[in-house]
């Protein structure tokens, strides 16, 4: 078995420990955010799309404004945010922990602005656990694989954890807990059809997705090139028709994260993919709602939210591209020019 399946199976027995994390570590993390006034959350690939999520959780759950970053942007243009940045607190997503870029930035909004720093990492003794104000290390979570499958879940994991303790939500928190129970009942279930789907003629890839998930789903399309090689992009739905939609055509796979909201929206957009091309995967956060959609339906286990539920959104992308990677005989474990993480 390759590395990155036993680490993309093993992510939802992570999240339960990610999740009693943060129950024990509660008391620390409301102190952390009890003074958040504003907060940037920085991040690098992958972590950097997960911060998108975290920014857009933090904010829908508070109220207080809160934004992403690259790191490397941070960085290179340093000036250019400091107006922006002055009062913020700064959220540091990583796998390592080491990568140059948020080190780098982060002690430039420390040293600089003194901003207060909170960090999520997967690696104890990281460089960035020293430099944090708060930090909460999730070692179960981390990745020895390239391609990062188990750290990305639970780093968003723990960033909606923190807005829901920063926003009251209980519901939304408990719900972490039930993540690995859920997943023994529909993770078996999908070896079929995603296998099946993954020997198709197509030969790119567009995920969609809106709201807090967005950011996770970006990170799914980034699956594509990684585990499998394939050129992919992630756009939101109704986006999707401002000149993404010309590049869509019968070789192409769209997977469509359909959310919660305005059903008769989604369903006319996913009716027009359907025209251009036969790979239709819907990965559905409220199946049964306002009838079926066009497409190859997948119903998303039952949540507290559309958040939660993205989880197994992201689950089902990432087995599609390992098995899909077999089926071109691709090593998922060794992407060409690609290191676990960055030291300039």
């Amino acid at each position: 078995m390759y590395l990155t399946e036993q680490e993309l199976k093993g992510q939802f027995e992570a999240l339960s420990r990610t999740a009693e994390a943060l129950r024990s570590g509660r008391a620390g993390a409301e102190a952390a955010l009890s003074g958040v006034r504003s907060l940037c959350v920085l991040g690098c690939g992958s972590s950097f799309s997960l911060a998108k999520s975290a920014a857009t959780q933090f904010s829908q759950h508070t109220g207080i404004p809160a934004w992403a970053l690259a790191a490397g942007d941070l960085l290179v243009n340093f000036p250019a945010y400091k107006k922006m940045l002055r009062g913020a607190t700064v959220l540091l997503l990583s796998r390592s922990g080491s990568t140059s870029e948020v080190i780098r930035a982060a002690a430039r909004c420390k040293d600089e602005l003194g901003c207060p720093l909170l960090s999520i990492c997967a690696r104890e003794g990281a460089p960035v656990e020293a430099l944090a104000d708060w930090s909460l290390t999730l070692p179960w979570a981390f990745d020895a694989a390239v391609c990062q499958t188990r750290t990305v879940t639970n780093l968003y994991a723990a960033a909606l954890g923190l807005a829901c303790i920063a926003g009251g939500d209980e519901m939304g928190l408990a719900g972490l807990d039930t993540l690995e129970e859920q997943a023994a009942r529909f993770c078996p279930g999908l070896e079929e059809p995603l296998s099946a789907l993954a020997a198709g003629s197509w030969t790119k890839a567009v995920v969609l997705a809106d709201s807090g998930m967005a950011g996770l789903m970006e990170e799914g399309a980034l699956a594509f090139k990684e585990i499998c090689r394939r050129d992919s992009n992630h756009y939101h739905l109704l986006d999707v028709r401002h000149g993404p939609m010309v590049q869509i055509g019968a070789d192409t796979l769209v997977i469509a994260v359909c959310s919660s909201g305005d059903r008769e929206l989604q369903r006319a957009l996913l009716k027009d993919i359907g025209e251009k091309t036969e790979h239709l995967l819907i990965l559905d956060c409220a199946a049964g709602q306002g009838g079926a959609l066009p497409g190859i339906p997948v119903a998303l286990p039952d949540c507290a939210s559309d958040d939660l539920r993205a989880v197994f959104a992201l689950y089902c992308i990432q087995l599609l591209c390992l098995r899909h990677a077999i089926v071109r005989g691709v090593n998922p474990d060794e992407p060409e020019g690609l290191d676990p993480w960055i030291s300039l």
